[in-house]
Parts: structure tokens; C-alpha cells; sequence
């Protein structure tokens, strides 16, 4: 009697610890066992299972979809940009006898790029990966980049503020913000802040007339006064539109002014 009830004793710990224990070494993901094979050449990890959204973009693009050997968006195109830094190296095995593989160091799988490291600029401008931006001047500005932007002035290009700003800010790579702002079908928001008007006196120069006939104006006290501020709005497909107020008659139509 003593026996068997040890032996239902028994039985009901094995049964609890079943119940507890057993779930836990349950697979959790169907598939999870199935490991994709990165023996072969190329670039065997499925970016786009995860990156759907940025083969949707990448393949409306004329640009950056030729590294495969075709005009649409692949695991080529992927590795170009995101494995192709040369002072990188990425995990890799390339499936050779004895241990073909390589350890990962400054990134494993992909590594965030800067738009300069293919497209700054060389003093024969040909030595690129893509075509030279170039036509920067951001020295002026106290900045610093580990990438050319040009050696050849650039002094009255008109974003030169814009692409030292980008370069300061950490949201992405160099001057990505910069690139992609203008390059790409990125939404922007701008809050500009323009001079309400240009203020100036004029009086009569000595003599009163010149040589020719001519009036001989001076002018003094050249200056700008006020402040007017436009809220641009620029949509994905290249448009944009302002939420200015008008105020008064005589206001530019649309400007906000202060």
C-alpha cells in the first residue's frame, strides 16, 4: 500500500513539473529553426522582410538600383550602400572549405552611410563612386567633415548654411539631413524669417545734376526693419503651400507679418 502511494505520489511531481517546465522548451516562432544559408556568394539575408517599406521607395527610384544588374531594388542594391564602406568590416562567411568567415567589427550586418562617402568630391573628379556633389564651402562656417566637399570656392553657394547645419545635427550621417531634404521625395517644414522691408533715405548729391544731365542721388541710411515670417509646407511630391494670414491691404498675399 505504502509503495503504491508513493508511486502516485511520484507520478503527479512528474505530471506537475510537465505541466510547468515543458511549455518553456516549446518553440516559440514557427520557423525559427530554419536558418537561411549564408554560405553562398552574395547577399543571402532577406533585407526586404523587414525593409518592405524602403524597397516600395527604392523601386519607384531611377537611382541606386543598378548594382544587381537590373533596374529594380535587391539585396545588391542593399549591400552597395550599406556594407561598401571600405574602412568597415562586416560579418561575412563566403562558405569555403575550412572556415570561410569573418567576424564583424565596426558593424555586423549593415552600417547607417553618409551620401558623402560616394559623392564628395576628388581634385580630378573622377575618382568617385558617384558624381561629385562638390561646390561647398562649410569652413566658413567653423565646420568640419571627414568628407571633400570641395576645394574649388564654393563661396557663393547660396546652401552653404544649410549643409554646415546638417553636418553639426546627429539625426543622420554628415550632411544626410542636407542630401535628402533636396534629393529626395522627403517631406519638408520650413519657418522662414524675412525682412518686412528695406529702408532707406535719399537726398539730392552735389552738384544736383551730373556731367550727362542726370539727377545725382545719394543714399544713406541703408537698412531692413521688421520681421516677416512664411510656414512652407513641402509635400512628398515636390509641391509646397504656406499658412501665411493677410492683415491689411497691401501685405504680400500669403506673408505673416510682425
Amino acid at each position: 500500500m505504502l509503495g503504491s502511494s508513493r508511486l502516485l505520489l511520484a507520478t503527479v511531481v512528474i505530471i506537475a513539473v510537465g505541466v510547468i517546465a515543458l511549455p518553456s522548451t516549446v518553440s516559440l516562432f514557427a520557423g525559427q529553426h530554419y536558418w537561411y544559408n549564408v554560405n553562398q556568394s552574395g547577399n543571402d539575408i532577406p533585407c526586404e522582410k523587414c525593409h518592405a517599406d524602403v524597397f516600395e521607395e527604392l523601386n519607384q527610384s531611377k537611382f541606386h538600383v543598378n548594382w544587381g544588374g537590373n533596374n529594380y531594388a535587391d539585396r545588391n542594391d542593399c549591400a552597395a550602400c550599406h556594407r561598401g564602406n571600405t574602412s568597415i568590416t562586416y560579418a561575412a562567411d563566403d562558405g569555403t572549405a575550412g572556415g570561410g568567415w569573418v567576424s564583424g567589427k565596426q558593424a555586423h550586418a549593415a552600417s547607417v552611410v553618409a551620401c558623402m562617402l560616394c559623392h564628395e568630391w576628388s581634385p580630378d573628379e573622377t575618382n568617385n563612386y558617384g558624381p561629385p556633389a562638390g561646390g561647398f564651402n562649410v569652413s566658413d562656417f567653423g565646420v568640419t567633415s571627414p568628407y571633400n566637399y570641395g576645394t574649388k570656392n564654393g563661396t557663393y553657394e547660396a546652401h552653404n548654411a544649410f549643409i554646415a547645419r546638417a553636418i553639426q545635427d546627429g539625426t543622420l550621417q554628415d550632411a544626410n539631413e542636407a542630401c535628402i531634404a533636396c534629393h529626395t521625395h522627403v517631406a519638408v517644414k520650413i519657418t522662414w524669417n524675412h525682412s518686412r522691408a528695406l529702408e532707406f533715405n535719399i537726398g539730392f548729391g552735389n552738384p544736383i545734376t551730373t556731367a550727362n544731365g542726370p539727377h545725382n542721388w545719394t543714399i544713406t541710411s541703408w537698412t531692413i526693419n521688421g520681421t516677416a515670417t512664411a510656414v512652407v509646407w513641402g509635400n512628398t511630391t515636390g509641391s509646397g503651400s504656406t499658412t501665411y494670414s493677410t492683415n491689411w491691404p497691401g501685405n504680400v498675399p500669403g506673408v505673416n507679418y510682425k
